[in-house]
């Protein structure tokens, strides 16, 4: 897959010119999908992937009244799922918010229901609180950055995410749903963004960078296949296996002794930054 990298900082007026966005219109960029950042009164999620969709136009930019179908859309649209990823990722998200006409991406910070600790981009909810942060987080997504790479030179892999999910597990267990969920986003993550070959060659990192820290997809690209509830599946499982083993003491991580994961753990106990 070929893809042009964004730079940190843009250029582009849409960055610094406040206005409102309404529905899926946004006064600088019209109704294309060029990127644009969130603004003061729009709504987002804990999600990377569904702030992106906003930002570059899938779904409203303001991120609120949203249906089911506007979800699947979306990620048809943008990510190019298949049909029943995209229902089962929908349809499983309103069931589970109990919110069964319409919602806002806010919505999906409510903590420990599809939102869950340990994530790999966000501090966990603070002391109780009904919403968690859902900016991303500088110094996790710093962590995750130096973790990865360990096995492909510049990308992460299915191993890369199963080291550094045991090592942010060790301090935030997770039930086996939120477990579950937490490896699938990454299993979407890498398969989508990294190409047919993700499996074997994984993501790159500035990519990986660009998506989850300004929440926009990479300038120029477009999915090279459709990516299938079965193919998501034995991805995940990779993970997931991979975690057992270490979680068994069959393998050993190998970020074992990183230093990155010292950092990591103090950060998670550091109360969250206001949103």
């Amino acid at each position: 897959m070929t893809t042009s990298h964004t730079a940190e900082s843009t250029s582009s007026s849409s960055t610094t010119y406040h206005h409102e966005h309404t529905g899926r219109h946004c006064p600088i960029v019209g109704d294309s999908h060029a990127y644009c950042p969130k603004q003061k009164h729009d709504s987002r999620s804990p999600c990377p992937a569904l702030n992106a969709l906003a930002n570059n136009g899938y779904l409203p930019r303001d991120g609120k009244d949203l249906s089911v179908f506007d979800l699947i859309g979306a990620l048809k649209a943008g990510y190019k799922l298949s049909t029943p990823l995209a229902w089962f990722l929908s349809f499983g998200a309103v069931f589970i918010l109990g919110q069964f006409r319409r919602i806002s991406l806010a919505d999906l910070a409510r903590h420990n229901l599809i939102e869950h600790d340990a994530s790999l981009f966000h501090r966990d909810a603070y002391n109780g609180d009904e919403y968690a942060p859902r900016c991303p987080d500088n110094s996790l997504l710093k962590s995750v950055l130096e973790q990865g790479g360990h096995y492909k030179q510049g990308r992460i892999t299915l191993d890369d995410v199963a080291n550094i999910r045991v090592k942010r597990e060790i301090k935030t267990p997770l039930d086996s749903v939120h477990a579950e969920i937490a490896r699938g986003e990454m299993a979407i993550a890498i398969g989508v963004l990294g190409g047919r070959n993700a499996v074997t060659e994984g993501l790159d990192l500035k990519v990986l960078k660009d998506w989850a820290k300004y929440e926009r997809l990479p300038e120029g690209w477009k999915p090279d296949h459709v990516q299938g509830l079965y193919q998501t599946y034995k991805m995940a499982k990779v993970i997931r296996d991979r975690m057992n083993d270490m979680k068994s003491g069959k393998l050993k991580n190998d970020l074992d002794g990183d230093v990155v994961s010292a950092t990591t753990s103090a950060y998670q106990q550091a109360p969250p930054r206001s949103q």
